[in-house]
């Protein structure tokens, strides 16, 4: 393998462990035990290797495995290579290595009840023993040895093969299976060496109140679960007697037990020791960052640049603000300048009179449009060759005559939209009436329109958001409402693709950054904080490995992350000869040529 595939490979396996670090954070607070999984990879590469502290324990028992395959893939490459991953993939591969899940530990608790015919396949775990993993030691960090069959690592390393695949790499390949496991032993490295100091720190230890609150959770968690599968299997009814209802949780209880290996006392067991482990990342999160709190300048700040961020994108691009607004459900903390609020009554119209008008409208563009493609270049044809042969003119056979359709004029397609007008004339002069008399068009869409949005209290209070250049409205609806003069004012009823619209300019939205609310500052508060718990925790434990002592066996060496050697730093100074150029080629051209701008 070419070194140039080696640190593609490396580059990726980066992606992968910042991918796995994420989850294991992003559940730290869960009480259900969870293994580290990945549901998304990230889109952009780091730009060095992740370092990040595992904050959840992997254990036997998770509760959920990823469902979806990454969306996306990495849009682009990291700008250095990882400083810890191995510069050359180790020539051979352990016979040793896990290659399936150990007997101990299904991928997932139920969390689903079944239909009622649950003969197919479960989502959760299979039920058939994997083929036993070999006990071998590994490593040992401080003492503490890493065994070939820890669940922990194992679990480790069967997220990373998930996600490797999910990112289309070769997990069959020898580079890419000592790769994983290089980084897999990383993980389990910091994993143990938090045990070891939770202990040393005594944060290891709970009293009865904190176990009792675990316990009392989890049983919780359990009936949940349990009487979830009641609830699906059907079988009880407001009529059931106590004895029926006894046997579909009977029944509910062997079914988890025959599909998942699971009962009560091992869930509650597993979910317990994973409070416990959470608690425990809690204590030394206090101790690495010694108290410190996140104040509210760091709020004011974080949210400053994240409104900047916004507006660098969307202050001079209405459609992208509404492409990833709209159609994504991003959240934006900048508005560009120019939005409207407006309410409308969206009046229903008979469907053979909309249907015709849709018609003439989309064929009279069509024929606009070829009229517009037509050459306006009035050369004559070429002359025929005047020395064809017979053989060489292809007889024409004569088709039947086909009647070529009317064409669309704009007067019928006006034709056809006062039809529509005049349908709903009667109940545009009442909305009319009833506006001069003093109606509230907040009242008359509740009373006339159809529109399922405009039926949301909320939505009507503040409108569509329409700008002269959005791309989320019926044009028709655009330009009406960027008619409309002043705030207050209605529209003339126009014909749009979903019925008759009266519009009402209801307000100017505020340009600029969003208010910044209390329940936003909470919410930025809680993830500065875990940032800033985590950089504090991260920085310790870097400092305890460096103090550790690690030792690999024979059997771990292809384990072993080695350490990736520095690339020699690009010569910035070009010889003088080089420098040097002649005359003639540094002659400046007599006109410069137009700056080429990028496509748009």
């Amino acid at each position: 393998m070419s070194d140039k595939s080696r640190k593609n490979i490396l580059r990726i396996a980066m992606v992968i462990m910042l991918a796995l670090v994420v989850c294991l954070v992003s559940s730290c607070q869960k009480s259900e035990p969870a293994a580290p999984a990945v549901t998304e990879a990230p889109t952009e590469a780091p730009t060095e290797a992740p370092t990040e502290v595992p904050t959840e324990a992997p254990t036997e028992a998770p509760t959920e495995t990823p469902t979806e395959a990454p969306t996306e893939t990495p849009t682009e490459a990291p700008t250095e290579a990882p400083t810890e991953a191995p510069t050359e993939a180790p020539t051979e591969a352990p016979t040793e290595v896990p290659t399936e899940e150990p007997t101990e530990a299904p991928t997932e608790v139920p969390t689903e009840a079944p239909t009622e015919e649950p003969a197919a396949e479960p989502t959760i775990a299979p039920t058939e023993a994997p083929t036993e993993v070999p006990s071998v030691l590994l490593a040992t960090i401080n003492g503490t040895g890493i065994m070939s069959d820890d669940p922990n690592l194992l679990a480790a390393y069967d997220s990373y093969v998930a996600t490797a695949q999910n990112y289309g790499m070769d997990t069959s390949s020898e580079d890419v299976v000592n790769m994983l496991k290089q980084y897999s032993m990383q993980y389990m490295l910091q994993y143990t060496l938090i045990l070891q100091k939770a202990k040393e720190l005594g944060f290891d230890q709970f009293t009865d109140e904190e176990n009792a609150k675990l316990t009392e959770e989890a049983k919780a968690d359990w009936e949940q679960i349990v009487q979830e599968y009641v609830d699906n299997a059907g079988t009880v009814t407001e009529t059931s007697t106590d004895d029926e209802k006894a046997a579909a949780r009977a029944d509910a209880l062997a079914y988890i037990k025959e599909t998942y290996d699971y009962d009560e006392d091992r869930y509650v067991a597993e979910v317990v020791e994973a409070g416990r482990y959470d608690l425990m990342i809690s204590r030394l999160k206090d101790y690495a960052t010694g108290g410190k709190k996140v104040t509210d300048e760091d709020i004011q700040k974080y949210f400053d640049d994240l409104v900047k961020e916004d507006q660098e994108t969307y202050e001079k691009d209405v459609s992208m603000f509404e492409f990833y607004t709209q159609y994504y459900g991003q959240n934006s903390y900048y508005t560009p300048e120019g939005y409207r609020g407006i309410t409308h009554i969206l009046l229903p119209v008979d469907e053979e009179l909309m249907s015709t008008w849709k018609d003439l409208a989309a064929r009279l563009e069509e024929q606009q449009s070829a009229e517009s493609a037509e050459p306006t270049d009035t050369e004559a044809p070429p002359a025929a060759d005047t020395e064809a042969t017979p053989t060489d003119v292809t007889p024409v056979v004569s088709a039947e005559p086909t009647a070529s359709p009317e064409p669309v004029t704009e007067e019928m397609v006006k034709a056809a939209e006062k039809a529509i007008l005049d349908s709903v004339k009667a109940t545009v002069d009442e909305i009319k009436g009833k506006l001069a008399d003093g109606a509230s068009f907040d009242d008359l869409i509740k009373e006339y329109g159809t529109d399922p949005g405009m039926q949301d209290d909320a939505r009507r209070a503040e409108g569509y958001m329409v700008h002269k250049d959005s791309i989320l409205w019926d044009p028709a609806f655009t330009a009406a409402a960027m008619g409309l003069e002043k705030i207050g004012d209605v529209s003339e009823p126009i014909v749009g693709q979903n019925g008759v619209h009266i519009l009402h300019y209801l307000r100017d939205v505020p340009g600029g950054a969003v208010p910044l609310t209390d329940e936003m500052k909470e919410e930025f508060r809680a993830t500065l904080q875990e940032e800033t718990d985590l950089e504090a925790l991260q920085a310790k434990i870097d400092e305890w490995l460096a103090e550790s002592t690690v030792e690999y066996t024979a059997e771990g060496e292809p384990w072993k992350m080695v350490p990736q050697a520095e690339e020699p730093a690009e010569e910035t100074a070009a010889p003088a000869e080089e420098t040097a150029a002649p005359a003639e080629e540094t002659a400046a051209p007599e006109e410069k040529p137009a700056e080429e701008k990028p496509a748009e």
